[in-house]
């Protein structure tokens, strides 16, 4: 939740910014993975500041969640590198610590002002594109944070960033530099090549049983099949729930004149406003005598909107004249919103104090809210009180699920008295297989010790929060290597394709050795129905030509003494290629668009910035007193 509020409050710059940082966290931190040694480690100090091992925890458990989410829908979680996440924890903070020091020290500093236009710029602390206090408070409650906390965390990034941005902003770029690099980019080369297909040879090529037998023996681990099971199961689903409940028209009358009962007119007001930020007492009189002054040009005639423009420290709204949008009573700060209820429409306050400082607000719009008509009510309260039905439904019927399953050797009595028919799966492994045994609670529970070998029902699993499901085991298969006869088609085009790609290769290699020789080999290409094709002057980016072809083009060496550069290449898919580089012209600045070019620039200065920053980092981390690091990268994940 906290990550997500931060990335939303973030610009472009600082997204890439905070990319630079961790690909110098990952380099910086990589030499320092050591064995576990200890569950628990002592705290980590940092020129004497202290960094909690819980912090640590919840920074590493974050970064181990978000690899595990990167590993796909099935996880292999035996690939997992727990040391990794909990190394990248460790030295991150020790970077952002040293930061923050390194800030303090310099004098740096974050206005309040800065702070509250973050906030208020924030998309998920708004309503209708409008910041709502509520919804915010809300928010970080929900996140465990004080607004007090997050605005200071909210400052802590925002220096990090200035640090980063001087050094990342600033890279130099020299004419050499952005020459060499257009020269690379813009590399010409000229050659000729053609290609041995291996799908000449695919059917010519005879496989025996003796070579099916010895592929067969020598490759057991190819043709292991994992432990599977299958299951039958019984299915609670709040959706299919809804279709029992009956909900009469005397139900819907009802529950329409309750929304007629409890609904009050709203009233939306628009207002605008002129802000000067003020906390301390002297800012807050500074901004008062400043507003008691605006407001005297206002009443004497003068327009709100050009007025905002000039004087208005809030940049979002005073672009617009001041404008704030919409609110029904609770968008805006209780005084702010206590002064626009006595208001007329086109009125100007006093002076009003908020917690953001003291605004001018002028009320500019009214607009009456009414309840709709029951015809157009009723569908929508007709799945609400089908909702709440099957919610109660649904509740009564898992407590009683719940007792069957436990007390019943099997689903046929949890089946019988919840009328829930038994549902099957066919086998499958714990990598998961189709429908409901694609569900990773579903996965664990049938390959746990009490299902799969006990014979017991499950649990009850919560597959979402509308479905819940009990399972037990038909069928238990361990793991083992599938029978030749199941898989001997499979091994027979496996061999096909490597016979016919190393005649293709015996072809290519017998072609490319007679031109090396100096031979002239059109005829026998001609007799195999293959011939040259020959490209000029192509670039990296060419389509016409195999991506492998030009990869391997533009990794050969250059021709010299105008003599070519022949060589072979093996292709993924079997084919073998034989390709002759015949000239290399290098690219240059003329061949550079200017939208190019200026991107070039952007990369180059960018990586100096980058390297500019590892240095400083470095250098910061030599000079530092680092306590208890080891300890922290030993400990254990307590996620895993």
């Amino acid at each position: 939740m906290l990550q997500k509020i931060r990335d939303k409050t973030q610009g472009v710059i600082s997204h890439i910014l905070v990319g630079l940082l961790i690909a110098v966290f990952a380099l910086w931190g990589v030499d320092r993975i050591v064995g576990n040694l200890s569950q628990s480690a002592p705290e980590l100090t940092v020129n004497g500041d202290e960094i909690p091992s819980a912090e640590i925890d919840r920074l590493a458990q974050k970064k181990t969640q978000d690899m595990i989410k990167q590993l796909g829908n099935k996880p292999d979680l035996s690939k997992l590198d727990e040391s990794f996440s909990r190394v990248a924890a460790v030295n991150e903070l020790i970077q952002r610590k040293l930061l923050e020091q390194a800030a303090e020290s310099s004098g740096m500093a974050v206005s309040v002002n800065a702070v509250d236009r973050r906030i208020r710029q924030t998309s998920d602390f708004q309503l209708d594109g409008v910041y709502n206090a509520k919804l915010a408070t809300q928010m970080l409650q929900g996140a465990g944070l004080t607004p007090n906390s997050y605005r200071a965390q909210l400052s802590r990034d925002i220096l990090l960033n200035q640090q980063l941005a001087g050094y990342t902003a600033t890279g130099f770029v020299t004419p050499d530099q952005l020459a060499k690099l257009a020269a690379l980019v813009h590399q010409k080369r000229s050659l000729r090549y053609f290609v041995v297909p291996s799908a000449k040879f695919t059917d010519s090529v005879t496989v025996s049983d003796q070579d099916i037998q010895d592929y067969y023996q020598h490759n057991q681990k190819l043709f292991q099949q994992e432990e599977q099971v299958s299951i039958e199961y019984v299915e609670l689903n709040k959706a299919k729930l809804m279709d029992a409940v009956a909900v009469s028209d005397e139900q819907l009358k009802a529950a329409y004149q309750d929304e007629v009962a409890a609904f009050k007119a709203q009233t939306e007001r628009r207002a605008s406003h002129i802000l000067w930020p003020a906390s301390t007492e002297a800012e807050i009189a500074a901004a008062r005598k400043e507003a008691a002054a605006v407001k005297a040009r206002l009443d004497a005639g003068e327009d709100f909107s050009k007025l905002a423009k000039q004087y208005s420290k809030d940049a979002d709204s005073a672009q617009k004249g001041g404008d704030l949008g919409f609110t029904t009573g609770s968008n805006f700060p209780e005084p702010f919103e206590a002064a626009l209820q006595k208001m007329t429409v086109n009125q100007v306050s006093e002076p009003v104090q908020s917690e953001f400082g003291i605004h001018l607000i002028k009320l500019t719009e009214l607009k009456d809210t009414k309840i709709d008509s029951f015809e157009t009510r009723k569908e929508a309260l007709l799945h609400d009180l089908k909702q709440k039905g099957a919610d109660a439904l649904f509740t009564s019927k898992l407590e009683e699920l719940k007792t069957l399953s436990f007390e019943s050797p099997d689903l046929t009595e949890p089946s019988t008295r919840l009328m829930l028919p038994k549902q099957t799966t066919g086998l499958f492994g714990r990598s998961g297989g189709t429908g409901i045994a694609a569900a990773k609670p579903v996965i664990t529970a049938a390959f746990s010790q009490e299902v799969m070998e006990k014979g017991l029902n499950s649990e009850v699993i919560s597959v979402d929060d509308k479905t819940s499901v009990v399972l037990h085991v038909l069928e238990h298969q361990p793991a083992q290597v599938r029978p030749l006869d199941v898989v001997r088609g499979e091994v027979e085009v496996t061999l096909r394709q490597q016979k016919a790609k190393a005649q293709a290769k015996e072809l290519g290699d017998s072609f490319l050795n007679a031109v090396k020789n100096g031979d002239n080999i059109d005829a026998l290409l001609g007799a195999q129905h293959l011939g040259w094709t020959a490209l000029e002057n192509i670039e990296r980016s060419e389509p016409k030509l195999n991506p492998e072809i030009t990869d391997k083009v533009f990794t050969m060496d250059r021709p010299q003494d105008g003599k070519t550069i022949l060589d072979g290449l093996a292709m993924q898919a079997g084919d073998y290629a034989v390709v002759e580089l015949k000239n290399v012209t290098e690219g240059s600045q003329a061949d550079v668009k200017e939208a190019e070019a200026a991107s070039m620039r952007n990369f180059l200065s960018q990586q100096a910035g980058a390297n500019d920053f590892a240095g400083y980092m470095k250098s910061m981390e030599a000079h530092a007193k680092i306590k208890g690091r080891d300890k922290q990268l030993a400990a254990k994940d307590p996620l895993l």
